[in-house]
C-alpha cells in the first residue's frame, strides 16, 4: 500500500466527519426548554463551547472510522478491491460506528433514569460522537501499550500484516492520539469551561438555583 494512502484516508474521514457535523448542526433545533434556566451570558458561553465539544466528536468519529477502514483498505491493496469487499468495509464501519452510539445512548438513558432532575442530550450527533469517544478511547489505551502487540494486535490476526504494508504505525497512532485529543477536549468543553468562566456544564440546565452572574 502506497505510503501517502493512510494519510489521505483518515483526511477524507475527518472531513467527512467534520461536513455531517455541520450538517446535522444546521438541521439541529434549538433546545430552548434548557436555555430558560440559563442567562443570557450563560447561553452564549455554552454555545460557543458546545462548538468545540462538537469538533471533538466529529474528530473522533473520523478517527474511529479510519481505524476500521484501514484493515479493508490495506486488503484491497494486498488483494485487490471489489464490490463484495467494499460492502463489507462499510458495512463493518457502520456497525462499529453504530453500536458504539447505541452504548452511548443506553448509557445516557441509564444516566436520566438515576438523575432525572438533570439534562441529558439525546441529540443523535452527540450520541455518535459521544460512542465514537469512549470507543475511541477505549482503543486508543489498546494501541498505547508498552508491547509491540499493542498497535498491531488492534486487527487481530490480520494486524501484523497491517502494520507490514503500513511500513510504520504511526498512522495508527495518529488515529489513537486524535481520538484521545477529543475524550479531552470534549471534557475540557462541555464540562471545565463553564465552571471555570463562572457557569455550570448544560446538564445541570435544569436546575433551579443560581448557575453564573445575569447578563
Amino acid at each position: 500500500m502506497p505510503g501517502y494512502v493512510p494519510i489521505v484516508l483518515l483526511l477524507a474521514f475527518e472531513a467527512a466527519a467534520f461536513l455531517g457535523s455541520i450538517v446535522a448542526r444546521g438541521r439541529a433545533r434549538p433546545d430552548r426548554s434548557a436555555a430558560a434556566h440559563r442567562c443570557s451570558r450563560c447561553v452564549r458561553l455554552h454555545a460557543r463551547s458546545e462548538s468545540f465539544g462538537r469538533a471533538a466528536d466529529a474528530a473522533a468519529v473520523g478517527a474511529l472510522a479510519f481505524l476500521v477502514a484501514l484493515p479493508f483498505t490495506a486488503a484491497g491493496y494486498e488483494s485487490g478491491f471489489s464490490f463484495a469487499n467494499l460492502v463489507l468495509g462499510a458495512s463493518a464501519l457502520v456497525a462499529v460506528v453504530a453500536l458504539a452510539a447505541e452504548a452511548d445512548f443506553l448509557a445516557r438513558a441509564a444516566a436520566a433514569f438515576l438523575w432525572p432532575r438533570l439534562t441529558w442530550s439525546v441529540a443523535p450527533a452527540r450520541i455518535v460522537g459521544g460512542g465514537a469517544r469512549w470507543l475511541g478511547a477505549l482503543i486508543a489505551l489498546y494501541a498505547f501499550q508498552p508491547r509491540d502487540a499493542g498497535i498491531g494486535g488492534l486487527f487481530g490476526s490480520a494486524g501484523a500484516r497491517v502494520i507490514a504494508d503500513l511500513g510504520s504505525p504511526w498512522p495508527i497512532a495518529t488515529a489513537a492520539a486524535i481520538l484521545v485529543g477529543a475524550c479531552w477536549l470534549s471534557l475540557a468543553a462541555r464540562w471545565l469551561a463553564p465552571i471555570v468562566f463562572g457557569s455550570q456544564p448544560v446538564v445541570f440546565a435544569a436546575r433551579r438555583d443560581p448557575h453564573g452572574a445575569a447578563g
